[in-house]
């Protein structure tokens, strides 16, 4: 049985009346998490993630399959529950030239039509842009199968409503980097304009460095000026950190928001770990 990577207990009784739950479950490529929130109090109650490999030998669909049936909080009773999808096949299009009817036809002329899956589309509140993007079928059938009342969002969707819900004020260049064990998703913003999302996958520091300073070429963003910010796994003491300090003079970890309860279960380890996922669950 597969175990998971990170498994942060914060409450051992999940049976209150008192208490509201949401769930959030975050499906990657090679990984899949979840938050389990105490909406009345603002506050996680149990935090999860686990990595996988699917090749040839076993498929995503499988790994997924037995993390559902084998993990119990899976298959509890929620007030909410939502699927974050946070896979790479994702499109933007301004409001002004969003047609349903062509989402198939537009995925298709930039990933591909080798690999044919579902594809969907959703208005991402308070940016003026459509999200077109393409799941795996067999993933979104068995999450279909499996959590039939769950309301479903792209996870670039909910990074930009975050974004949005908690910078309070706006950085005239600011990119925010969410690294994973294998790949990082970049959020480029010039004068509070998205530029730039995207997800990257990379084996070495050197990968990391090409890639973002890449993205700072293309937009002609000075690295001594702007903003980067970094969350998820990546530590202060790593030889990734350190590197990109040569290049960023404004280098910080993203800030866990003061209206999540932070319990003390959770303080044991480094907040930026965890202030994606928990922003995403509070802003849905």
């Amino acid at each position: 049985m597969l175990k998971p990577s990170f498994n942060i207990q914060c409450d051992q009784d999940l049976t209150s009346e008192n208490r509201q739950y949401r769930l959030l479950m975050e499906v990657g490529v090679s990984t899949f998490g979840y938050v389990l929130m105490d909406i009345r109090r603002m506050r996680p109650s149990i935090i999860k993630y686990y990595d996988y490999h699917a090749g040839p030998d076993r498929s995503a669909r499988e790994w997924l399959e037995e993390i559902i049936s084998s993990d119990e909080v899976l298959s509890g009773q929620y007030d909410e529950v939502i699927l974050s999808y946070d896979l790479p096949e994702s499109s933007l299009v301004p409001d002004t030239f969003f047609n349903s009817d062509l989402n198939v036809e537009l995925t298709d002329l930039i990933y591909g039509n080798l690999n044919r899956g579902v594809v969907i589309s959703e208005k991402i509140p308070w940016w003026e842009l459509h999200n077109i993007y393409r799941l795996p079928s067999d993933i979104h059938g068995l999450f279909h199968d499996k959590f039939s009342s769950a309301r479903q969002w792209h996870s670039y969707s909910l990074l930009l409503k975050s974004y949005k819900m908690f910078n309070a004020k706006s950085i005239p260049d600011f990119i925010r980097v969410i690294f994973h064990p294998d790949r990082f998703v970049l959020m480029l913003l010039d004068k509070d304009r998205l530029q730039v999302i995207q997800s990257f996958v990379y084996s070495d520091v050197k990968d990391v460095i090409y890639y973002i300073m890449n993205c700072c070429k293309q937009f002609n963003l000075d690295t001594h000026e702007m903003t980067l910010e970094v969350t998820g796994n990546i530590d202060k003491h790593s030889v990734l950190f350190n590197e990109l300090l040569k290049y960023f003079l404004h280098l910080s970890f993203e800030d866990m928001d003061d209206s999540i309860t932070i319990p003390e279960e959770l303080r044991e380890f480094p907040l930026h770990y965890f202030s994606t996922i928990l922003k995403k669950a509070v802003c849905v």
